[in-house]
């Protein structure tokens, strides 16, 4: 039995599921990661609705799903969701749901890409039993042609190929006008001269008890204690105008704080904003810099749902945030600020996790600070 990591698991999988609450309801899998809609309860695989809203250019289905009525599961679902089991296909064990990739990569079963720090892509099994060590992703296999190519010319003539031979340079897929002047903006996604920079999670500057997974950029703590505990990003920025987002992870019970430092090493068994070197967001709806307790009212409350967007304007010396797509303002206004490197952090209690997202451009809501 292959495992398809594009949409869920094979129903026949689970030991102890014999209903069709979970089953997508476009492929009939149960879901990796499900979504729901709040107005008919229809559960989705999110890649399978993501899907449906790109092709369909945002309409409803079935005159009810809309994109702002998907949501995650509800709490009482998603308590059921997790109870799930499954058998690893390797050794038999009966594993829970939100676990068995984790257990699967760490059994032999699943292999990373060679390419895994750039692409953050698991080889399917069919692979692995053909000895492959990459991925299918088509700008991965350029990379791995490429990587051992000193000579300048022959990279341009093996680039210049792939251009051509991408399907997404088919005529009806060209780039429109809006599209290429996008390109030219300055509020442009992260990047590293011209290749884009994912954001991950560093592991070696983390707080105990930290566990980082889906190629190191979630992050989740759950620990019987209630102390803030810091984790700080592979990336400092030294220039320019920055966006990343921080999507909230629903099993999270305790407000984040999130934000950036200056300081890559501190002592992350403590929060990064409760020092001179920090500045954050705190999930309550406050924000901090250079303190522990009575914060300055800022934005609306962000906890297990939902997506906060993070603009730092380093010409500036500005932090702004966003939650799912509105404005919330400027937090902060330091001349430190414009002084690299500044690292993306984020600061989880007892029981918290997010991930963080890169490779996007400036929104528009902030293009005008």
């Amino acid at each position: 039995m292959s495992i398809n990591f594009d949409n869920g698991f094979d129903r026949r999988r689970i030991i102890n599921y014999n209903t069709d609450l979970f089953d997508c309801a476009f492929c009939s899998c149960v879901p990796r990661v499900p979504r729901q809609c709040a107005n008919c309860d229809s559960i989705y695989c999110r890649l399978c609705i993501e899907k449906w809203f790109k092709q369909s250019n945002g309409q409803s289905r079935d005159n009810c799903c809309q994109q702002q009525t998907i949501t995650n599961l509800s709490q009482i679902l998603q308590s059921n969701y997790n109870d799930l089991l499954l058998r690893c296909i390797k050794c038999q064990k009966a594993i829970c749901i939100n676990q068995i990739d984790q257990h699967e990569f760490e059994c032999g079963l699943i292999k990373q890409c060679v390419n895994y720090q750039c692409c953050g892509n698991i080889i399917p099994q069919e692979n692995i039993n053909n000895n492959s060590n990459q991925c299918s992703d088509q700008c991965c296999q350029f990379l791995s042609k490429v990587k051992e190519i000193n000579n300048k010319q022959e990279i341009y003539k093996r680039a210049r190929e792939f251009l051509i031979s991408n399907p997404f340079s088919n005529r009806e897929q060209l780039l429109s006008d809006e599209d290429r002047q996008n390109i030219m903006n300055p509020y442009n996604q992260i990047t590293i001269g011209n290749a884009p920079i994912i954001l991950r999670w560093d592991k070696a500057r983390c707080g105990s008890n930290i566990i980082l997974t889906d190629g190191d950029q979630k992050v989740f703590l759950q620990e019987q204690g209630y102390i803030f505990k810091s984790v700080v990003a592979n990336y400092g920025f030294e220039s320019g105008i920055v966006y990343w987002e921080i999507e909230a992870d629903d099993r999270t019970e305790n407000y984040l704080k999130i934000g950036v430092t200056t300081q890559r090493d501190f002592n992350f068994n403590s929060s990064f904003c409760d020092y001179e070197f920090g500045w954050a967001f705190y999930g309550s709806a406050q924000i901090r810099h250079n303190q522990k307790q009575n914060g300055t009212a800022f934005g609306k409350p962000f906890k297990d749902k939902g997506t906060l967007g993070i603009c730092l304007n380093m010409d500036s010396g500005t932090l702004m945030f966003s939650l799912n797509g509105e404005n919330m303002g400027c937090a902060f206004k330091d001349e430190k600020l414009k002084r690299g490197p500044i690292y993306p952090a984020v600061s989880l209690l007892h029981k918290a996790g997010c991930k963080i997202i890169s490779e996007k451009p400036v929104p528009q809501i902030f293009q005008q600070f």
